[in-house]
């Protein structure tokens, strides 16, 4: 055990987050945190480095115990990448610097050789089994498997906010800690760098407890997941999907043994209701103490509680008519900004009712590929075709609803005519009675895109184009987007980064790589 949790208990606001948590984390663990948005997981990372105090309960952790953090803000500095990540190896540096110390102290001619050769032997066999002598190329190999090799002798107030975030991974990836805390890890990452993270951390040593919305990432890196739920930490032994198969499972016997005990909950009232009317009835002593040990039977119950019903929602939902059969044909397509060339002499089509996944490098162009499909630009060379009878709907990245004070019913009901229908609607999208008065500003992201997908079915769409519609949702509310999409049955053409979103709707992509825009089988590209 290099980490234990132990009873702990945290209220934020006066409202209690955690309640008699317990964990631990043994060496060499590989573990996914999992919860609905909300339920305190960067609060409990944060805990368990002691960055965040607790009520009650006790944080135990090995002597010496190294952790590793993404830090939310990078330092700082006019330091180069390289000169940074170089420091924060800070065991390494110690090592480096006691043993010029020792190389100085050799070349002096009082110094007692045999006792300095001995102590620097020593510092150096500590140096090499850190990997002190391989830390230049170790960070180099890190900063390409981030795709950022070419900024390494930038400086660090020279990066953008996304290569911020990767260097920021990168110091947690070469500093020599026992226990990697990774919050995220995967934003802002390509899929070619996602899936080098991945087998860095197959691979590593290291303990990993990881909170991450990517499935497949969690599918790959981890062997265990805790889920936060209402205050607690309930374990799954496996990875992301097996944790879904053995949650059900769970759920299923807890409504099994809820249902059995309101059966003999029942059973014990009526039978205490009939001993004290027969007691009544007879004056009989012995039936009024067979009802009171019913009673403190009864009580001494420990009550099951019933798991939440899920919702029946995303049912239903239209779809518009039929657009031709040819959707996009799309010709010799070129398209440069000034000096930056996107793609050029490339040609592909869409036709009805296929699902294609966009996917490429970060810069490659894959939202303007959208633009230039839904007309929003104009191309600088090429031809695109848009077939006969098309309804496109099309979700941004960043959702913009034109009156966000307003509360859901009342604006579904401007799109329907009339409340019932309204309400039947936002039913259909999972939303119910206790949501109806939300205000859109005060939604959730994933209820904030399933109103966006709600208003677009309305609009009896045939063609639906997504940018990245998974972003910055959790778990629960991306298997809620990809549950409304199966019953989506026109054109879907969707930029995304989440592979388990991928496997779920889409066998074929349109790549852009090496400025080609070419269809492959997704399924070599994901997995």
């Amino acid at each position: 055990m290099i980490i234990q949790a132990i009873a702990i208990k945290k209220t934020i606001g006066g409202n209690p987050l955690f309640e008699e948590l317990s964990c631990q984390i043994e060496a060499g663990e590989k573990i996914a945190l999992v919860g609905i948005n909300g339920t305190g997981k960067s609060t409990f990372l944060q805990i368990l480095t002691g960055a965040e105090g607790v009520d009650s309960g006790v944080i135990s952790r090995q002597k010496g115990l190294r952790i590793g953090t993404v830090e939310q803000e990078l330092t700082v500095s006019e330091a180069t990448v390289i000169h940074y990540l170089l420091h924060s190896a800070a065991n390494i540096q110690e090592l480096k610097q006691q043993m010029s110390h020792y190389e100085a102290l050799m070349a002096e001619p009082n110094t007692d050789l045999e006792k300095c050769l001995i102590r620097y032997g020593e510092l150096q066999q500590r140096f090499e089994e850190l990997g002190g002598y391989g830390l230049e190329d170790r960070i180099s190999a890190i900063l390409q498997g981030l795709g950022i090799p070419h900024r390494q002798d930038a400086r660090l107030t020279e990066l953008s906010g996304g290569e911020r975030v990767k260097v920021a991974l990168a110091k947690v990836l070469v500093a020599d800690a026992d226990l990697l805390l990774l919050d995220e890890p995967t934003n802002h990452l390509d899929l070619s760098s996602i899936r080098w993270l991945e087998n860095y951390l197959q691979n590593t040593k290291k303990a990993i407890l990881v909170v991450s919305h990517d499935r497949h990432f969690l599918d790959q890196v981890t062997t265990k997941t805790w889920e936060l739920e209402e205050g607690a930490l309930i374990e799954y032994p496996g990875n992301y999907s097996r944790f879904r198969v053995l949650k059900e499972a769970r759920l299923a016997e807890l409504t099994k043994n809820y249902e059995l005990q309101q059966k003999e909950v029942q059973r014990l009232k009526v039978m205490i209701r009939r001993f004290r009317q027969w007691a009544n009835e007879g004056d009989n002593e012995a039936f009024f103490k067979k009802a009171k040990e019913l009673e403190r039977r009864l009580a001494k119950l420990t009550l099951v509680k019933p798991p939440a019903p899920p919702k029946n929602r995303l049912q239903g939902l239209a779809n518009g008519g039929k657009s031709g059969k040819e959707v996009f044909i799309v010709r010799d397509l070129h398209q440069q900004y000034a000096d930056q060339l996107l793609f050029k002499d490339s040609s592909f089509a869409v036709y009805r009712g296929e699902h294609l996944a966009i996917i490429g490098d970060n810069g490659t162009g894959k939202s303007t590929l959208l633009k230039l499909l839904l007309g929003e630009e104009i191309p600088s060379g090429g031809t695109i075709k848009r077939g006969s009878s098309l309804q496109i709907g099309y979700l941004p990245q960043q959702l913009q609803f034109t009156a966000p004070e307003s509360r859901l019913l009342a604006y579904v009901q401007t799109l329907t005519g009339n409340e019932e229908t309204a309400r039947r609607q936002l039913a259909k999208s999972g939303f119910y009675q206790s949501d109806v008065a939300k205000r859109i500003k005060d939604l959730s992201g994933g209820e904030k895109i399933r109103l966006a997908l709600l208003k677009l079915f309305l609009e009896k769409i045939n063609v639906l184009i997504l940018d990245e519609p998974t972003n910055h949702l959790d778990s629960y509310a991306r298997e809620e987007i990809e549950e409304m999409l199966q019953e989506y049955q026109g054109t879907l053409l969707a930029v995304s980064h989440d592979r388990y979103f991928l496997q779920q709707h889409f066998q074929e992509a349109l790549v852009i790589e090496q400025q080609q825009i070419t269809r492959q089988s997704l399924s070599p590209l994901i997995d």
